[in-house]
């Protein structure tokens, strides 16, 4: 029996390119007790995009607008991949083989942890949930 995976909502924040911007967002989620249990933040010359996971997606989103952040929510597919050599492309051939696009990943781990806390953006969500994953 393999790993099944999680959906969840990612929440994606727009924010201007500046120092403490980050740091600002990283407050109103602490003030609200919201856990932020992974992230990425992709930049173009203005305009930042903080993609998080959260371990309330919908209290994040409440302090977000209490903010007034702008954001959005995109439902992703977050599976412990094991922390191997050879760990994502199981993940990514098994995909392959039943036709799951991987749009974007992003991932982390613990140096010495079995698994990392991967999150797949994929084009069908519903085919990559059933997937027992290895």
């Amino acid at each position: 029996m393999g790993v099944k995976a999680e959906q969840i909502d990612q929440i994606s924040v727009f924010l201007n390119n500046r120092p403490g911007v980050v740091c600002d967002l990283c407050t109103s989620l602490t003030e609200q007790h919201i856990n932020i249990r992974a992230l990425t933040v992709l930049d173009t010359i203005d305009i930042g995009t903080l993609r998080m996971i959260v371990d309330d997606p919908e209290k994040a989103k409440q302090a977000l607008q209490g903010a007034g952040a702008s954001y959005v929510a995109t439902p992703v597919v977050c599976i412990p991949v094991k922390n191997v050599p050879g760990g994502f492309s199981e993940v990514a051939q098994l995909m392959a083989k039943h036709g799951v696009n991987i749009e974007y990943v992003y991932a982390s781990a613990i140096t010495g942890t079995e698994r990392s806390l991967s999150i797949f953006r994929v084009n069908d969500i519903e085919k990559a949930m059933l997937l027992d994953y290895p």
